[in-house]
């Protein structure tokens, strides 16, 4: 089974309420940091991820949900 993949940079308030979220409903994530301050987000890799370049981003499998 694929494991939750959270894109967060823990600076950002949306960040830290979905690693909260998670936690405290017991949901199984692996938590990827992005250093926004790193330029991290502006990566091709990311960008796969969030066109926007924007975080947080979740990926469960094939499945990508990020904020616009």
């Amino acid at each position: 089974m694929v494991k939750l993949k959270v894109y967060a940079d823990r600076v950002t308030q949306p960040s830290r309420a979905i690693l909260i979220f998670c936690k405290v409903n017991g949901i199984d994530f692996e938590e990827v940091r992005v250093d926004l301050s790193k330029g991290h987000h502006r990566n091709p890799q990311f960008q796969e991820i969030n066109p926007m370049r924007q975080v947080p981003a979740i990926v469960d499998g094939r499945f990508k949900l990020f904020e616009r």
